[in-house]
């Protein structure tokens, strides 16, 4: 009985492994199958209240990045109501500040958009722009999106201020004044969008992230920090990053995507751990119980 016992405990434990090990292979098939499928952009109907185009822009050959995104900003601190909603165009285009090495680190990437729209106030154009600050975790092997900033030119005037021509003489002359939006959201911690390097992070629904927002003048002495208005937000769908990019990584072609919606299906483990856990208390009971009756049998013999 006990070599019976002992046989069924040692059958078992090869089931045991055999089943956990299966259960971990059909899991990590459903893993790439999922982060490999073709991705086409009728996966992204879903844009709620989101307007914007789906723009693709590329920094050389170590960034890629497609999204749909929005700013949404509110210049008047005594007016709350008022709402400047922006959609970042498909036309704006890459910076030449963006960067793949930084000079300060070999660990940070910058995407930078920049786009301009007519100037209501005065002939000429407004400015804007959005960045993207990637960062490298070395250790972890992992990058995602440390910082996100944008400055938004909101308007232009003119005032008239004293100016002095000669030692005895002062005169109006015409200043043209500029207000500017400086939106942060300063060092974030942890990272977002985190995806493992060589790797792409994708996204139907990335939601929305607040930035501090401040009013600026361009006659302010510089470094003041303006005046602070109500937080603006960025809201970003369909979006698909892809940073640090390798040199053998495929020209203008995303990476093996992360899939931010994906859940692993985690039922059918529990299942079959239950199952076997309940197997394996079966096979304890009867062989203990097998064990008292072979020692009661002993003590009857003698």
């Amino acid at each position: 009985m006990e070599a019976y016992n002992l046989l069924v405990l040692i059958v078992l434990g090869i089931i045991v492994a055999i089943a956990a090990e299966d259960v971990s292979t059909v899991d990590d098939a459903a893993i790439m199958k999922n982060q490999t499928e073709e991705i086409e952009d009728t996966d992204f109907n879903d844009m709620s209240n989101l307007t914007a185009d789906q723009g693709n822009w590329t920094v050389g050959e170590c960034i890629i990045v497609k999204m749909a995104a929005q700013l949404t900003l509110f210049p008047d601190k005594a007016n709350a109501n008022t709402t400047i909603t922006l959609d970042i165009p498909v036309s704006a285009t890459v910076s030449p500040q963006s960067s793949c090495l930084p000079a300060d680190s070999n660990s940070t990437q910058l995407f930078t958009l920049e786009w301009s729209d007519p100037n209501p106030d005065d002939v000429g154009v407004l400015n804007r722009n959005l960045t993207l600050h990637f960062s490298l975790n070395q250790t972890s092997s992992s990058y995602g999106v440390s910082k996100i900033s944008a400055v938004y030119e909101y308007k232009t005037y003119v005032i008239q201020v004293n100016t002095t021509v000669d030692t005895n003489q002062t005169i109006l002359v015409n200043q043209t004044v500029l207000e500017y939006i400086s939106m942060s959201t300063f060092a974030m911690s942890p990272w977002e969008f985190l995806v493992p390097e060589n790797r792409s992070y994708l996204c139907m629904d990335v939601g929305s992230k607040s930035m501090i927002s401040e009013l600026h003048k361009s006659t302010e002495p510089g470094g003041s920090p303006g005046e602070r208005l109500s937080n603006a937000t960025l809201t970003a769908k369909r979006a698909q990053f892809d940073a640090f990019r390798s040199t053998s990584a495929p020209p203008n072609q995303f990476q093996l995507p992360s899939d931010c919606s994906y859940r692993p299906n985690d039922i059918v483990p529990i299942i079959v751990g239950c199952a076997l856990a309940g197997m394996v208390l079966m096979v304890l009971i009867a062989y203990m119980v097998g064990r008292s009756r072979s020692r009661a049998r002993g003590y009857m013999s003698v």
